[in-house]
């Protein structure tokens, strides 16, 4: 009787979820030029991987324990963290059993590029930084950059902000940096435990146990020995013990699909976040100029989510597809529409689900209207917040629309 109490408890909980998404999903389909009929996840014949996210979110609805981690991998679009930073948003405060955490991050403004808007950061000292779209010698892993200090003291200072956005809080702090015995020792405040874990003396983390749950932290990085020469900085993973989902984004200006393949630590850094979803949202700056070479953009494309697949094997990966842009910012962009067949094609070879947000947005040339609409920057190729906003609503009422075809499998 127990038992039957319960079944019915948990679809009457999922009848509830699925009013919710119907509501949620009339409330931003409120553009003339979206293609609203085409807004969802295509997935490929055998979706039982993509499975594995409903089965935990629905652990997490109905027991409040378990947690999933996304991993949203990206360019410009995503290194400012609106269109991502609004799907985390989303799907960490619509469905009920604890928010998540903030996840892995890299502190931009100590390279001199632009931070992710959620969070501040100050630092002390001298840094020298690297990026997957550069052609420098250095290795990279997961965030597509790197910090580098050799001053004898350094410092960095992060906040998450919360106004008009979830607050987060903290008790465990991953530093992902350099292991070597060349490497400055480093600590953070209010730790009660720290812990290294290291893999052949050279890769890893260290790992911070806080006293108390926090919204900010000080990485403090000095130099205790004479052989220590340096100290790089590849990202910094905030996380606590609550149940939810951990939205981690990672996104380089200027990125190209093959910008991640220079990470030699990519898949490694990856692995360590033990992704439950991954998603790809990569092709614009590919397809940007009229010489492009999409042999060259398929192949880059398939061994990306091959070196995904070795980070995690059989992981579900969404690739999304580049918006609608202009070329310099006056002349439409038709290889768009070929990036997105391509896109597609690599996920149907290699067993991903695929989002085409360019149809959706309205396909060729859509991206004026979108521009007369205020949701677009001047350069026709970036989006404003509304506009990235307007995104992550898009993808995830895509994503409600899925598991609302999983509630109906469940109850066949």
């Amino acid at each position: 009787m127990k038992a039957i109490f319960l079944f019915g408890l948990f679809f009457c909980l999922l009848f509830t979820i699925r009013i919710k998404a119907q509501g949620d999903l009339c409330t931003i389909l409120n553009y003339p030029f979206l293609r609203n009929d085409l807004n969802y996840i295509r997935f490929p014949s055998d979706s039982s991987a993509f499975d594995s996210i409903f089965i935990k979110l629905n652990s997490l609805i109905m027991k409040g324990d378990g947690n999933i981690n996304i991993v949203h991998i990206g360019d410009s679009h995503i290194q400012a963290d609106y269109f991502s930073g609004r799907m985390r948003e989303r799907i960490q405060t619509f469905f009920q059993g604890g928010i998540g955490s903030r996840g892995f991050i890299f502190p931009s403004k100590l390279i001199h590029s632009n931070n992710p808007f959620n969070f501040f950061v100050s630092f002390t000292g001298t840094w020298t930084g690297c990026r997957n779209v550069e052609r420098k010698n250095c290795i990279l892993g997961l965030a597509g950059a790197s910090a580098t200090t050799t001053d004898q003291y350094s410092s960095v200072f992060i906040r998450l902000k919360s106004q008009d956005y979830p607050s987060y809080d903290f008790n465990k702090v991953k530093i992902f940096h350099n292991m070597d015995t060349s490497s400055f020792d480093l600590d953070v405040e209010n730790f009660k435990i720290k812990e290294d874990f290291i893999d052949n003396d050279t890769l890893g983390f260290t790992q911070f146990i806080l006293h108390n749950y926090s919204d900010s932290l000080r990485l403090n990085i000095y130099r205790t020995d004479t052989n220590q020469k340096s100290f790089t900085l590849y990202g910094i993973s905030l996380e606590n013990d609550d149940p939810g989902i951990t939205y981690h984004s990672v996104g380089v200006n200027g990125a190209e699909v093959v910008s991640y393949l220079d990470c030699s630590l990519f898949s490694y850094h990856l692995s360590l976040l033990t992704p439950d979803w991954v998603i790809v949202s990569l092709g614009t700056n590919d397809c940007y100029s009229a010489k492009w070479d999409s042999t060259a953009f398929e192949k880059n494309l398939t061994a990306l989510v091959q070196n995904i697949y070795k980070a995690k094997p059989g992981v579900p990966i969404l690739l999304t597809t580049p918006s609608d842009n202009y070329r310099r910012r006056r002349y439409k962009n038709p290889d768009v529409a070929i990036a997105s067949r391509i896109i597609f094609r690599v996920a149907e070879n290699n067993k991903c689900a695929a989002w085409n947000l360019y149809e959706i947005m309205g396909g060729y040339g859509s991206i004026l209207s979108w521009y007369k609409a205020g949701l677009t920057a001047n350069d026709k190729m970036h989006f404003s917040k509304t506009g990235y906003y307007l995104q992550g609503d898009l993808l995830f009422s895509a994503f409600l629309k899925a598991y609302d075809n999983y509630i109906d499998k469940m109850k066949k």
